[in-house]
């Protein structure tokens, strides 16, 4: 039967089967046939309906996402209007709130026509900050993948916002927020602008919004401010520049560094060099042009007055702006904030300072000398007036420049002194002049002799007088006694927190600057005959402290801000014990108390050099330095100067509040306020002697000024030298 077809009765006519005989292992056994797998289905069809599945639940996903982003696209309104931002400056008032001092930011804003700014500045800003910006609805999604992907991989943060976005997040006022509700809300606002307006008409909104640094609002303001030009007249490489401080205004791509906020030529050439390669990316600036533009430009020096700020400058857009950045509101917020700021200056005695001294005068008398002027109040620190000169965009006299102080710093020694339990009153020692001292030498290490100012001389003589009679001779032997360190923290306690190091000395003749307070400079002994530049705001503090009785508080400038919600800001005023009282008594007690009677109900008592004025009343510190520092150390009397003139005009003239007997002055500054310009009882009897040794010699020494035909009886400000004192129409001024 092997291999034979046999009819299989069951299949029906005509249908066999092939019958194949077992294979047989060895051994003659027969193998059974391999079991077939069981069927499964086709691993593509499993794949068919998982796709199939996923579709499903994208296409739920996706219509969910469509009808909430509808919802939500809805909801999103544009601003109402859409300029609303360019009308957003601050208002500086002087303390009564009412008399505006300036204006931050108003003057900064100019809208023009899309046909008033270079084409040039239009490309580059498209380059730089939208290369899509004409061929999206409002929204880049390539690039918004791209800030995705970047961000997941921990690269640089980016945004990917576009022009269209930036714009309506500067007018609907939420480009601080930093939420992804933010990013969704400004996404839908954009697009619906992009639906009410042309391209050209949201670029033209956006560069006349678009904050550029250095106040300027817009690019006509802009253009004005950092090239003196219009927006229309730019050239390539300055529209570059320009755009380039777009993603950090008033930060590193500012050359100048207006602000100190770190910016540098280094920094601003790179990312000018950005600029001016995405326009060539975009095919907006060709190639051979570009290799031609290598040299970053020229901009204006903005501490140059351009919009003539004036001296009230110096606070509006200097102390204000720091101040309030400290307490976390920026530049940026306030000159787009509408704030209401309200200073510590008083209107009455700031015009009386600044109008009426003849301070205005002085520099343009003579081109080698200046002047600077600060007020204090004693026990809070708020300056009640100030000047730093004409230009309140440039050079601060009052806070930027150290001048030296002269005999007017010896009150400092006396503090240490008394501070270090030295005897102020004990007339031992020798105030006979020239004298040379071991410490007290040339520019050849040898020593010099040290001159008393006007010769004058006294064997014998105690510290208290001899800082009242302004020898510098026996306060320098205190000095050399104490040393310069002890001098300097004196200092420091008082409230002279900077000074200029004259043995530290650059290439150029440029002092070092350094911390009274810090105990890692080396201080030499002449600090305590004022070889050490400090400023007019640190003296005004230092003797404010003194009439406090020793309690010192940080000078300010910024009493309060109310926004459009309502206050935002408010000065808390504090003072602390720095000296104790009794030292502050002392060395006030070294100064010259007003005893003419040509000036009834003063009370004043006063410190001077012959370029510095200083001293104070009950509310009142007031520092005046007025002068040719190269005069300094000439043996120049401390009598009949500009500065004494500018003070005593300050003090004549000064509002009744700033009186002594004004309630409101007890009432503001309490359980603060002592009287340290009266002397400390003797507490024994050879201080009584000494006491009286003391107005012995005071009463000798106006015998001898009367018999020598001195003019006393009207004060100090009567020069000695037979000069007249100037009036407020005189141009003459008594320089010693």
């Amino acid at each position: 039967m092997e291999g034979r077809d046999i009819a299989d009765e069951t299949a029906g006519p005509g249908r066999t089967f092939n019958l194949r005989p077992f294979a047989k292992r060895a051994g003659g056994t027969a193998e059974a046939p391999e079991e077939r797998p069981p069927r499964t289905k086709p691993k593509h069809r499993r794949k068919k309906r998982k796709i199939a599945a996923l579709g499903l639940v994208v296409a739920v996903l996706a219509t969910t996402a469509f009808v909430v982003g509808s919802v939500f696209y809805a909801s999103v309104d544009l601003p109402e209007e859409l300029d609303a931002a360019l009308s957003q400056g601050s208002t500086v008032y002087f303390s009564d709130g009412t008399t505006v001092m300036g204006e931050l930011a108003a003057e900064q804003r100019t809208s023009v026509d899309l046909d008033e700014i270079a084409d040039d500045l239009e490309h580059a800003v498209v380059a730089a900050e939208d290369a899509n910006f004409y061929t999206h609805p409002g929204v880049d999604a390539k690039g918004v993948l791209r800030a995705i992907v970047n961000n997941v991989k921990g690269g640089d943060q980016q945004g990917a916002s576009t022009l269209t976005q930036q714009y309506v997040g500067l007018v609907a006022d939420i480009r601080g927020d930093g939420s992804y509700l933010r990013k969704a809300r400004e996404a839908a606002m954009a697009m619906k602008m992009e639906e009410a307006f042309s391209k050209d008409q949201i670029l033209n909104h956006y560069l006349n919004i678009v904050y550029f640094g250095r106040g300027a609002y817009g690019v006509e303001a802009a253009a004005q401010e950092f090239f003196g030009r219009s927006a229309a007249d730019l050239s390539t490489s300055q529209s570059a520049l320009l755009v380039a401080q777009i993603k950090s205004p008033d930060g590193p791509y500012d050359p100048r560094d207006p602000y100190g906020k770190g910016g540098s030529v280094e920094d601003a050439t790179e990312r000018w060099n950005y600029v001016l390669d995405q326009m060539v990316v975009t095919g907006d600036l060709d190639q051979v042009k570009r290799g031609a533009i290598t040299e970053l430009p020229e901009t204006l020096d903005p501490t140059n007055d351009g919009d003539g700020l004036g001296p009230e400058g110096f606070v509006t857009n200097g102390f204000v702006l720091q101040e309030l950045a400290k307490a976390g509101i920026s530049t940026d917020e306030v000159l787009r904030g509408g704030f209401d700021i309200t200073t510590t200056l008083d209107a009455d005695l700031q015009e009386l300072a600044v109008d009426q001294t003849g301070i205005r005068e002085v520099a343009a008398a003579d081109a080698n000398v200046a002047a600077a002027l600060t007020a204090i109040e004693p026990g809070t620190g708020r300056v009640l007036a100030y000047y730093g000169g004409e230009n309140g965009a440039g050079l601060d006299l009052a806070d930027d420049v150290g001048h030296r102080p002269g005999t007017m710093f010896n009150t400092v020694v006396a503090a240490a002194a008394v501070e270090s339990g030295i005897d102020i009153w004990s007339p031992e020692l020798d105030g006979s002049s020239p004298q040379t001292f071991a410490t007290y030498l040339d520019e050849e290490g040898e020593p010099k002799e040290l001159v008393n100012v006007g010769g004058a001389s006294d064997d014998e003589i105690s510290l208290s007088e001899a800082v009242h009679q302004k020898l510098d001779t026996p306060v320098y032997a205190v000095a050399e006694q104490l040393g310069g360190a002890a001098i300097a923290k004196a200092a420091a306690d008082l409230g002279i927190d900077r000074m200029w190091d004259p043995h530290d000395v650059d290439e150029h003749g440029v002092a070092a600057e350094v911390a009274a307070g810090d105990d890692t400079v080396k201080f030499m002994p002449d600090i305590g005959i004022g070889a050490y530049p400090i400023t007019t705001l640190d003296a005004a503090s230092m003797h404010a402290t003194l009439a406090a009785g020793g309690n010192a508080a940080e000078p300010f400038f910024v009493e309060s801000v109310a926004g459009p919600d309502g206050q935002v800001y408010e000065a808390d005023p504090k003072s602390t014990e720095a000296v104790a009282a009794g030292v502050a008594a002392e060395a006030a007690s070294t100064l010259s108390p007003n005893t003419w009677e040509s000036r009834e109900h003063f009370n004043v008592t006063m410190n001077a050099s012959s370029t510095w004025h200083a001293g104070f009343t009950e509310g009142l510190s007031l520092a005046v330095w007025a002068g040719d520092e190269t005069k300094e150390g000439d043996g120049s009397s401390h009598t009949g100067t500009v500065a004494e003139a500018i003070w005593w005009k300050v003090m004549d003239g000064r509002p009744d509040r700033f009186y002594p007997d004004d309630p409101k002055v007890a009432d503001r500054l309490g359980e603060a306020q002592t009287e340290p310009w009266e002397v400390p009882p003797p507490e024994d009897e050879q201080a009584e002697q000494d006491a009286a040794q003391l107005e012995d010699a005071d009463a000798k020494e106006e015998a001898a000024l009367e018999e020598a035909g001195a003019e006393t009886e009207g004060g100090i400000d009567e020069p000695t030298d037979g000069a007249e004192t100037p009036t407020e129409d005189s141009s003459e001024w008594p320089w010693d």
